[in-house]
């Protein structure tokens, strides 16, 4: 009996308490399970081998079937194990495409790719209900759930024959009524009668069986008389006929005391109790929980923090770390291959890094894109396939020359995209507005409100009477004034011009009527005269 007890007991270590329904199956030597806990690739892995498994290889398009069975009514994208954890592009015309699974081997005979792109970054892969093709995504954006698969399964049961219906109940976590292989350890109960049994070496054993195992099956417990195992009932119960379960004895006076957890008796009464983690109500007879974070001694660890649970708590590990021998230990999602070109693990955290050329992108912090500080940069994107296929950050010009090629920047400004002034930049341009007007919408530049429209002398730009463009039609009285005092002006200067015209005129005038006269007379001189008519 030994070699059972001990097979069975370290099959035994994979039921955890307070154990979630899950869904699952099993074929030929191995079985899958799926989780609907939404988590990155590399904590999908660490959940899976926590439980002795690792993700879901699928190497067959039996196995696919499985996948696709095991998926129905579970919405969402789940893990495979299955990554690309280069920064180099991938070969597509390799079945793989240069991914490994996560046993770190590229065997298959089976492949389900959704498409057959080259990829130059790491990805990891996931499938679905509704998509059972294989879609690459980012490894660290956390997807709806991922499937564990355990290996190695052996000694199976078959199908319990019975004429009622029967329950199975895996050391996996999942259970059945439709299972065809059930995996040694598997518990099964006969609906309606309650009878259980435990798979051991390809064949079913009734309960009660030894002891040491899951109490025999037994619900309260289990007892060794002479060569036999038998159940056993708490005080106040009493064995029911499928000798495994108890129930309240009627004539019992806990059956009326209604107790919503346990009930004893004291001095010939019955008192309702709580189990550990829960306290009585006022009414003495209901069990409510106790929040047992309030104790801040429970989680000491700086990189946890408490987590309240029925009746119990958890201590979970900050974002960043994950529990390793009861301490939250620094995660490395590195691992997992998050950024495009370059990952820096930190305490409790990562930083994506760039190539010479690129900067981390604005909108994505795990990628890359193309990036020059100056007015021009040497070329440093090209296609690895088609070395004359290259690119420039936005803003720039590739620029064919005897010493390479290079990203050369567009001016912007020849364009004049600006109301006022435009300054070029590598890649871009600013534009800026005369003093007394504000920037709107990038380009246009709108008077300030209760400001007079004076020029900046930095500008270099001369007054004018006429309103800038971008102004409103109706003047305000400032804009009238202003109107005026020109118009003072021009008349001032216009009389000015007209009186100066004139006195320039009479003096031409004058000369031209002069004329030089010569008398005769028997006089002995000539006598000159100046006559002006």
């Amino acid at each position: 009996m030994k070699p059972f007890l001990g097979v069975v007991m370290a099959l035994a270590l994979l039921r955890v308490q307070g154990r979630k329904s899950i869904r699952g199956d099993c074929v030929d030597e191995f079985c899958v399970t799926v989780h609907t806990h939404a988590l990155d690739f590399h904590s999908a892995q660490q959940s899976c081998a926590d439980k002795g498994a690792h993700l879901m290889t699928v190497r067959s398009l039996k196995t696919s079937r499985v996948v696709s069975d095991v998926l129905t009514g579970s919405p969402g994208d789940f893990w495979i194990g299955l990554r690309y954890n280069k920064n180099i592009c991938s070969e597509s015309t390799q079945k793989l495409k240069g991914f490994t699974w996560i046993t770190g081997d590229r065997a298959t005979n089976f492949t389900n790719w959704k498409n057959t792109d080259v990829i130059c970054s790491p990805r990891c892969v996931s499938v679905s209900k509704d998509d059972p093709e294989w879609i690459e995504r980012s490894c660290d954006r956390p997807a709806d759930g991922y499937l564990c698969e355990h290996m190695n399964v052996q000694d199976k049961c078959n199908r319990l024959a019975s004429d009622f219906p029967v329950l199975y109940e895996t050391p996996f976590g999942f259970s059945s009524e439709d299972l065809q292989e059930i995996p040694a350890a598997s518990n099964a109960t006969q609906q309606h009668l309650g009878t259980k049994f435990v798979c051991f070496e390809g064949h079913w054993i009734k309960a009660p069986w030894n002891c040491e195992v899951y109490k025999g099956g037994c619900e309260h417990e289990c007892e060794k008389r002479d060569d036999a195992f038998i159940c056993t009932c708490s005080p106040g119960y009493e064995l029911e006929d499928n000798a495994v379960h108890c129930s309240r004895a009627l004539s019992d006076p806990c059956v009326r005391a209604k107790c919503s957890q346990e009930c004893v008796m004291k001095a010939g009464r019955p008192v309702c109790q709580c189990r550990s983690g829960y306290e009585l109500e006022k009414d003495g007879k209901t069990c409510k929980n106790i929040n047992n974070c309030n104790d801040k001694r429970l989680c000491p660890d700086e990189n946890s923090y408490c987590v309240d649970t029925s009746g119990g708590f958890e201590c979970v590990c900050r974002k960043g770390f994950r529990m390793e021998q009861g301490r939250c230990e620094d995660d490395d999602e590195c691992f997992s291959g998050p950024c495009e070109h370059s990952c820096n693990n930190t305490i409790g955290s990562y930083q994506c890094e760039c190539s010479d050329g690129y900067r981390v992108s604005s909108e994505n912090s795990h990628e890359c894109m193309l990036y020059c500080p100056e007015s021009e940069c040497p070329v440093v994107a090209c296609d690895h396939n088609n070395p004359f296929q290259c690119e420039c950050p936005n803003g720039f010009i590739l620029e064919e020359r005897l010493d390479g090629r290079f990203c050369v920047d567009i001016d912007e400004c020849e364009a004049s995209p600006c109301d006022h002034t435009c300054k070029n930049t590598p890649g871009k341009y600013e534009c800026a507005c005369m003093e007394g007007y504000e920037l709107s919408h990038t380009t246009r530049c709108v008077k300030r409100k209760g400001l007079s429209t004076t020029t900046s002398a930095s500008t270099g730009t001369p007054p004018s009477c006429s309103p800038p463009i971008g102004t409103a039609s109706s003047l305000s009285a400032e804009g009238i004034l202003g109107i005026i005092v020109c118009a003072v002006v021009v008349v001032l200067l216009t009389v000015c011009v007209v009186r100066h015209h004139k006195k320039r005129c009479g003096k031409i005038n004058t000369y031209k009527d002069t004329h030089a006269l010569q008398q005769v007379t028997t006089e002995k001189y000539v006598k000159k005269l100046s006559i002006t008519s």
